[in-house]
């Protein structure tokens, strides 16, 4: 997106002329970027191991802090984005509430500054528990019995579907691993898709694979890019809907942990009339173990280079 655009948008939003805002460029800084969405996933916020009430013989006693380092960087752009959205996986494994309680002090700055913060539901979370910090989701989704967001931006829309499975079971891993959209989420997913007017990306926790839809989003004009969480790694890769010269093919990304482990880091999608351009936010890897500065692995810096600064693009025409 070029100054032009940015400052074009801005007038327009405002309702003024470039003839009458001489010194918009100026005024502009520190103002929300319209045309930016932020994107982080898999924060895995959690209790300590003594305050577990389903225990979940870890501990990552960093994570908060890295979480909020990550979103003071966010808040210290010159035009923060106007909307960051997260790809599920708040808690750290079951579904406390006291994780949810973390992650809702460790966002409060994003959203203090004004940015709109909307979350999907990833196979970690828990909805009632999530409620209980971040209220209103079950008032506003567009699926009945999930949590079905649309965020909507001046070139581009983001559809965030509710790929949960919610245990039968709290406090085993096992039983948490499960993902699903359900009949009514397809339902609507699919008249959603076929009556698009807009460019739109399509973000859930788990893979398009996963969930059985990639063909579905592939085959809609109006998809021009799929958003998953789950693996904690930078990952591009496609969906398709056939193999015939005119298959639409469209990238399919995923992001890393915003703090917890491999990949960490986040998104920054700049969006302009023609194009939407992904600026990876590479910014560590670790494994979940102890980790002092001396017993670091050389080998992960690799990992973070690969990413660092790497920009993705992504067609809106």
């Amino acid at each position: 997106m070029t100054r032009r655009d940015f400052t074009k948008g801005l007038l327009a939003a405002a309702g003024m002329s470039a003839a009458g805002c001489q010194s918009c460029l100026t005024a502009s800084k520190g103002a929300l970027d319209p045309f930016a969405v932020g994107v982080i996933s898999d924060i895995h916020t959690g209790l300590p191991w003594s305050r577990q009430k389903y225990r979940t013989g870890r501990e990552y006693p960093w994570q908060p802090e890295a979480s909020k380092r990550l979103v003071a960087e966010i808040l210290a752009l010159p035009n923060p984005p106007a909307n960051v959205i997260g790809l599920g996986d708040i808690s750290l494994a079951f579904g406390e509430t006291g994780d949810y309680e973390i992650a809702a002090e460790v966002l409060k700055p994003l959203s203090d500054a004004g940015i709109k913060v909307t979350l999907a539901m990833g196979n970690h979370d828990i909805r009632a528990e999530f409620l209980k910090s971040f209220p209103g989701y079950d008032r506003t989704t567009k699926v009945p019995g999930r949590f079905v967001s649309v965020v909507e931006t001046p070139h581009v829309d983001f559809i965030l579907l509710d790929s949960l499975k919610e245990p039968t079971k709290r406090g085993d891993y096992a039983a948490c691993t499960g993902f699903e959209l359900g009949d009514a989420q397809m339902a609507w997913l699919r008249e959603t898709l076929a009556s698009l007017v807009k460019p739109t990306f399509v973000c859930a926790h788990h893979t398009a694979w996963d969930l059985k839809i990639s063909g579905l989003c592939a085959k809609s004009p109006k998809v021009v890019g799929y958003l998953h969480g789950h693996h904690h790694r930078w990952m591009t890769n496609f969906i398709h809907n056939g193999y015939a010269n005119t298959a639409r093919v469209v990238r399919m990304m995923g992001f890393p942990s915003f703090g917890l482990d491999f990949d960490v880091g986040w998104g920054l999608i700049r969006t302009s009339p023609s194009k939407a351009v992904l600026e990876c936010k590479a910014r560590d890897h670790y494994f979940p173990v102890k980790r002092p500065a001396a017993e670091r692995s050389a080998s992960w810096d690799i990992f973070v280079r690969d990413w660092a600064d790497r920009e993705i693009g992504f067609s809106l025409a």
